[in-house]
């Protein structure tokens, strides 16, 4: 009798558990339960899973290392694959070694080589080697058309003299190269599994589709599953090689509102939420059971205005673009953006060597100069414009009511904007065609170096091109051959101080002419389920740093 109790008892406890959890996304934490067939003398070794669920609006395209680029790109890298270096924890970019042991450098400051652990796997249980580490940059090295190539073309070869031991040489002296090497281009892949999905070292690489679903790294977790815009999953890793954590499952629930994220934290339905801003944060204040967290960030929100007349011959005049500089009421976006927000100058944020922002006293909204430069570009009686958003936010602030304010601004200068509200993905995939004349953006580091701006936000279109010189067709010439001088300065300097100094000069330069309009610097504000967890740590890099969550 007693142990017919003892297992009914055990089926009631997993039919509650069941009920709980529904479909494994419902609840929050899963205490770990034991069958409690074992009081009754029987062995059992089937235990509960502990599930945490995320919620939030990412912007992820793919999953696949080597097409990554996005700002939430990492955070599932970082638990998914390993790099050589990585992010050390609770910095902004301090970079730390992963797989590598040390590394060495040559007096050229070309060659780079590093020592590898012997003791890491796969999660398919197969060793990772040097010659991993070889194929995976290859692979990126030989995807020109993947934005992660941006990242990963300095470097003219990668050899592995033994089974441990991989040598860089790059084209060029680069003193952020470390830094470098902690973005999601230099995840190393399982060479051998990602080949019998598509995986090339030497071009015609088709293992993306593969890889959106499935991954071949060696981090704690693996890719479970992922149905874009809606959830992503990750399943512990049962062949990792560090120390694990004690989370089975982690659940990225896409969730585009920021009230249905604070209710579903109030209610007990995700364990953390990513939309926050001071000013939404305080609908939080004083429950019980939940932490407000707060942190730096280097996310910019921006507008992009088009040089390419064929898309709009006057939004793409240099003119009217500094006059919407003037236009714009950044202490209005800063009141949007809540506190702790900041207006850079332009393209280096606040944490960055020499990073400046706009002086609002001297150098804030201007409209007599903004309607001068107007009528100075011929279009003092203003024209129409198609504004382009995603259904999207920055730090919890909407670009829809980015969108609105902008729009509300531009207005004083006869500027008329319509406002186009699309999809995330859309925006980003016509973005990288340039085939928007006007448009909201905003931009993370891909690593935590002035490098990384500058061969994002120079002039220059073509194969050499940077990011917003192709999606802006703002070409380089010897009018704006500055910028580059002085960026190619800032790229190998090592003192910090001179690298600073350099880097001040390269922004009030770039203040003289350029098609953005740079409105925010965001802070990061999130919150928890403090009886989930003692800590959740947040790194601007990779978001929460899931490779450290633990539960209590």
């Amino acid at each position: 009798m007693k142990r017919f109790l003892a297992l009914l008892l055990c089926v009631l406890m997993v039919v509650a558990l069941l009920a709980a959890c529904g479909d494994g996304t419902q609840g929050n934490v899963q205490g770990n339960v034991q069958s409690d067939a074992q009081d009754s003398g029987e062995s059992s070794d089937q235990a509960g899973s502990t599930t945490v669920v995320i919620g939030g609006q990412s912007d992820l395209v793919t999953l696949d290392p080597g097409n990554m680029y996005e700002p939430y790109a990492n955070m599932i890298s970082y638990a998914a694959y390993d790099m050589l270096y990585r992010v050390q924890t609770g910095t902004m970019g301090t970079p730390e070694p992963s797989v590598a042991t040390d590394y060495t450098v040559d007096d050229s400051g070309l060659v780079y080589t590093f020592k590898l652990r012997d003791d890491v796997v796969f999660a398919s249980g197969n060793p990772l080697t040097a010659k991993d580490v070889v194929w995976s940059v290859n692979r990126v090295l030989n995807m020109k058309e993947s934005n992660a190539y941006t990242l990963i073309k300095i470097v003219d070869k990668v050899e592995a003299t033994d089974d441990y031991t991989v040598v860089f040489t790059l084209t060029e002296p680069d003193a952020s190269f470390l830094v470098k090497l902690t973005s999601n281009a230099y995840c190393i892949l399982d060479s051998e599994l990602v080949k019998e999905h598509g995986g090339s070292d030497s071009g015609g690489d088709t293992a993306k589709e593969w890889l959106d679903n499935n991954s071949a790294g060696s981090g704690p977790y693996i890719i479970e599953s992922w149905t874009p815009q809606e959830q992503l999953v990750l399943q512990k890793n049962p062949n990792y090689w560090g120390e694990a954590k004690n989370i089975d499952t982690i659940i990225f629930r896409e969730m585009t509102s920021v009230d249905a994220q604070i209710t579903a934290l109030k209610n007990g339905d995700v364990d953390i939420i990513l939309g926050l801003n001071t000013e939404t944060a305080k609908q939080l204040e004083g429950v019980d059971g939940i932490t407000i967290a707060n942190g730096p960030t280097a996310l910019m929100t921006f507008l992009v205005m088009s040089r390419d007349e064929a898309l709009s011959p006057e939004m793409s005049n240099p003119k009217v673009q500094e006059a919407v500089r003037y236009a714009l009421d950044y202490e209005g976006y800063l009141a949007l953006g809540g506190e702790g927000c900041t207006v850079p100058l332009n393209f280096v944020q606040q944490g960055f060597s020499g990073g400046l922002t706009r002086d609002l006293s001297t150098d804030g909204r201007d409209l007599d100069k903004a309607k001068a430069l107007m009528e100075e570009a011929g279009y003092a009686d203003g024209f129409d414009i198609t504004l382009t958003c995603a259904s999207n936010n920055s730090e919890g602030l909407e670009w829809t009511t980015i969108a609105q304010k902008v729009q509300q601004d531009l207005a004083e200068i006869n500027i008329n904007v319509k406002i186009e509200t699309l999809e995330t993905t859309l925006v980003y995939e016509k973005m990288r065609d340039a085939t928007m004349p006007f448009y909201i953006m905003f931009w993370s580091p891909d690593y935590y170096d002035i490098n990384n701006q500058t061969a994002a936000f120079l002039p220059g279109v073509g194969e050499d091109g940077t990011a917003y010189g192709n999606r802006t067709k703002w070409e380089r010439t010897p009018d704006n051959e500055i910028l580059w001088e002085l960026a190619n300065q800032v790229q190998v300097e090592t003192d910090e101080a001179v690298r600073a100094q350099l880097s001040e000069q390269l922004q009030q330069e770039y203040a003289k002419d350029n098609p953005l309009a740079f409105i925010l610097q965001h802070p990061k504000t999130f919150a928890f389920n403090s009886n989930v967890f003692d800590n959740v740590t947040y790194n601007d890099l990779c978001k929460i740093e899931l490779c450290e969550l633990n539960v209590k």
